[in-house]
């Protein structure tokens, strides 16, 4: 028996390369890989809640009463000085929680702070906030009537103004920190057993408890498909050409996802689920549980009292 092929050079010539660079990643590839890394380790960070810090050490219904509480007095300050201290004080939580304070300040002033910022920048102008002019924008011939809007001759920033708008973003700013705060220090299986102990609607917990599991499910679905259409591309694509693949694949990933419930409930039902929530976990009071209650209940009524003086 012959064996002269396997001497035979069967090499192929090498692929055509693309005209950009090698390396570089696309805007798609860029914002998916973002995405996924700020739901992974930004909201539902499993090292954050093994640490040995303050909060991690607490009873989760602890945290979940205590937390609500805060988030309640803060969406009732008006003074900006006591919202300042507030969200100061959601800071030193995050110290002593042992989370870093640049990834904790990015998480929370990543999107909501930020847009709330947006939507109140209109309130500092006085033809919203009439008030103390501080500077002087623009100056009209005359004064415009638009309907119900009246926009004075002289457009500038009040002081009133910029203190309502500064009194809006805190309030979010803060109120977001709380519930980072628990997201971060709390295991997510925890969180909806404390809800459902605080008699929180089951099926509302049931909703937040699948979202947890199939939001990690469908971005790596979504990774998948985009890596193995890209190991399937030689070249440079025309710009239209992906902006077809992009709407292509939002309808896949809603029809997937609509399957997928569909399928893991019916398989759930199959299997005896009777709407109830159950964790292995069995929570314990400790003494320390019970003076951060009575603390957290007494700072909301004295600064709550002050906010009113």
């Amino acid at each position: 028996m012959s064996f002269h092929w396997l001497k035979t050079d069967h090499s192929l010539p090498p692929a055509p390369q693309s005209n950009g660079a090698p390396n570089k990643k696309g805007y798609l590839e860029k914002t998916l890989r973002e995405i996924t890394s700020f739901f992974v380790n930004g909201i539902f960070s499993e090292e954050t809640t093994a640490k040995a810090g303050f909060l991690q050490a607490l009873d989760p219904r602890a945290k979940v009463f205590t937390l609500g509480i805060f988030v309640i007095a803060v969406t009732l300050y008006k003074n900006i000085y006591i919202l300042l201290g507030a969200y100061a004080f959601t800071i030193l939580l995050a110290h002593l929680s042992k989370i870093g304070i640049g990834f904790f300040l990015i998480r929370v002033w990543l999107f909501i702070p930020l847009f709330s910022g947006i939507i109140a920048l209109p309130a500092v102008l006085n033809i919203f906030v009439p008030g103390d002019p501080l500077v002087d924008l623009v100056t009209l011939e005359k004064e415009i009537m638009l309907g119900p809007l009246k926009i004075p001759q002289t457009v500038s920033v009040t002081k009133q103004g910029l203190l309502s708008a500064s009194v809006f973003v805190m309030r979010v700013a803060t109120s977001v920190s709380l519930v980072v705060l628990l997201t971060l220090t709390t295991k997510w299986p925890h969180i909806l057993k404390s809800l459902s102990v605080f008699r929180v609607p089951q099926f509302f917990t049931f909703i937040l408890g699948m979202t947890y599991r199939y939001i990690h499910l469908l971005l790596r679905l979504i990774e998948d498909v985009h890596l193995a259409r890209r190991s399937r591309t030689i070249g440079k694509e025309k710009a239209s050409s992906g902006r077809k693949w992009i709407i292509s694949q939002i309808r896949f990933v809603m029809k997937k996802s609509l399957s997928t419930g569909e399928q893991v409930y019916s398989a759930m039902v199959s299997r005896g689920f009777m709407y109830e929530l159950k964790t292995a976990d069995n929570f314990k009071i400790k003494p320390i549980d019970y003076a951060w209650s009575a603390f957290a209940v007494t700072v909301t009524a004295v600064t709550l009292v002050l906010n009113w003086i």
